[in-house]
This record gives C-alpha cells, sequence and structure tokens, in this order.
C-alpha cells in the first residue's frame, strides 16, 4: 500500500475512534441529564463521515483503482506525485476548520469566513480527488494492448 494511501486510512482510524468517543460523551452526558448543543451531533456526524468514511475511501481508491500509466508515467501510473497530500491537507484542514468554527458562527464574522474557507477546501479536495480518479478509471474497461 502507497504511503499515501496509509496516511488517509491511519486518519481515518484516528477520526473513527474521535467520533466514538466523541458520541459516548454526549450519551452520557444526556443520560446524565446534562443539556448538550445540537450542533455538536452536527459535528460528530461530519467527524464520522468526512474524518472516517472519507478518508478511508479516498485512502482505499489511492491504492486500489486501476493504474492510468499514460496519464501519470512518472508514478507508475498512480497520480501525480504531490497530488495526494494537497488532497489530504484540503481535506483535514477544512474539517477541523469546521468542527471549531460551525460553533462559533453566532460569535460574527471571522467564524463564518472561517467556516466558508473550511468549506471550499473540502470541496476542493474532492474534486482534486475527483480529478485524479476520473483518470485511474476512465479508460480501464479498455483491454492492455495487445490483449484480445
Amino acid at each position: 500500500m502507497p504511503i499515501e494511501s496509509r496516511l488517509f486510512v491511519k486518519t481515518s482510524l484516528v477520526a473513527l475512534v474521535l467520533a466514538f468517543l466523541w458520541g459516548a460523551a454526549m450519551a452520557i452526558a444526556e443520560s446524565a441529564g446534562l443539556a448538550v448543543p445540537g450542533i455538536w451531533a452536527v459535528e460528530h456526524a461530519h467527524l464520522a463521515f468526512v474524518g472516517w468514511l472519507v478518508n478511508i475511501v479516498i485512502g482505499i481508491a489511492l491504492w486500489m483503482l486501476p493504474l492510468a500509466r499514460d496519464v501519470y508515467p512518472s508514478t507508475s501510473g498512480r497520480y501525480p506525485r504531490r497530488l495526494p497530500y494537497v488532497i489530504y491537507g484540503l481535506l483535514n484542514a477544512g474539517l477541523v476548520v469546521r468542527i471549531v468554527s460551525e460553533p462559533l458562527l453566532s460569535s460574527g464574522t471571522v467564524a463564518q469566513g472561517a467556516l466558508v474557507l473550511g468549506s471550499v477546501a473540502q470541496a476542493a479536495a474532492i474534486l482534486i480527488f475527483a480529478y485524479v480518479a476520473w483518470h485511474r478509471v476512465r479508460g480501464a474497461a479498455r483491454p492492455a494492448p495487445g490483449v484480445r
């Protein structure tokens, strides 16, 4: 498994543990009669979905999708060398910015701007990943040269 894929998968496992701990803390607080802000459930779900699921999907996809040797010859058909790190940074920095800024939205424009920035970063990460993945699957149905 390429190091870039391992980075995504390891991050997803950390996010999975954090999401379950967050969920347990919310359940314990509610069972003790403490009020849990509604936004915590939204952030918990975002941590589980983006932090765990999206990271693991991207990590496994970067490893397992068919190679595109004609498009990415310098990396034996995987992807441009720096793009997985760009995707990783945008996706996960956007996640952290969202988790920190969204509960503070009522406090003013700084939090609102941060939320926009985090959202744009995550959307950019997905667009870049889609670009890389598209090139790896677009010709996957074609047989290799010389194969009938």
